[in-house]
């Protein structure tokens, strides 16, 4: 990891130093110009967006057909990549970046969070959440607010909603990434792909578009021995690349209390099989 320019600010710190308390403020073109960062918008070919720097000033192009919300990610995203990772290489990033990189340790991930962190700040997303169920017309409402991405606020939506979720993101052939909640982050594994009975299964296959968030068994999504024992609420949908967004949540815990359990019997146990006292 290169080290971070002694001219680094968080996004905390920026929206702090311009006084800024409300998602109607987030002028993402007037905090680039405090960061020493111009933005243009015009066509441009082979990627979404770019920066080029030079010392303590940056131009930041943003491709102009797209959504304002999209706009404003790449923008948020390039203006991390110079708060960043200043110094280096120019970088010109495609959707794909903005879309895939999440799960990663690399610039293009680092450059998403700092593009999140700011567009979507955590207290006042948090304020905005209360009672808010886990599905995507939540994610739109949000996303109006804030005016951010869809991938971007579900993202939010996970790590900060009132219940256990994960955002999965699955591939024609295999799952791309995902980002789970604190709650059941490292606590239980996804297959490689949804399995049959899925709404993402279906998706992936072409089938309906129309299918509203419902319950799946739990097996369609996860590898724990009981998972056919268990439920799991499946909210899915197509994006523009082919691939699919789930967002998975329990509001009936059981399943993660019963894998919390297990595994405390088995650090109960030492390695020569005897049973603690």
């Amino acid at each position: 990891m290169t080290a971070i320019p002694e001219s680094y600010r968080s996004p905390f710190e920026i929206l702090k130093d311009l006084g800024i308390t409300d998602p109607g403020d987030i002028d993402i073109e007037a905090i680039a110009e405090d960061c020493g960062a111009t933005i243009r918008y015009q066509p441009l070919a082979g990627c979404a967006a770019r920066i080029m720097g030079y010392k303590d000033r940056a131009i930041i192009t943003i491709e102009e057909s797209t959504p304002r919300p999209r706009q404003r990610f790449s923008a948020g995203h390039e203006l991390g990549h110079w708060m960043r990772d200043r110094g280096q290489v120019a970088f010109q990033c495609k959707n794909e970046s903005f879309v895939r990189e999440w799960a990663a340790e690399n610039p293009e991930t680092r450059a998403n969070r700092f593009a999140s962190d700011l567009l979507l700040p955590p207290k006042m997303f948090r304020a905005r959440l209360h009672g808010m169920p886990i599905i995507f017309d939540t994610v739109r409402q949000l996303g109006d607010v804030f005016c951010t991405s869809l991938t971007a606020t579900a993202i939010r939506l996970v790590e900060y909603g009132e219940l256990p979720a994960i955002l999965v993101c699955s591939g024609p052939r295999e799952r791309e990434w995902f980002v789970a909640s604190s709650e059941v982050r490292g606590k239980i594994w996804l297959e490689n792909i949804p399995g049959k009975g899925s709404t993402a299964e279906a998706l992936l296959r072409g089938e309906r578009s129309d299918i509203l968030p419902r319950e799946v068994r739990s097996d369609a999504w996860f590898t724990h021995r009981n998972s056919a024992n268990h439920w799991v609420h499946e909210d899915s949908i197509a994006v523009s690349d082919g691939s699919v967004l789930s967002l998975l949540w329990w509001k009936d815990e059981t399943q993660l209390i019963e894998i919390d359990e297990e595994s405390e019997a088995r650090g109960a146990w030492r390695s020569d099989f005897r049973k603690e006292d």
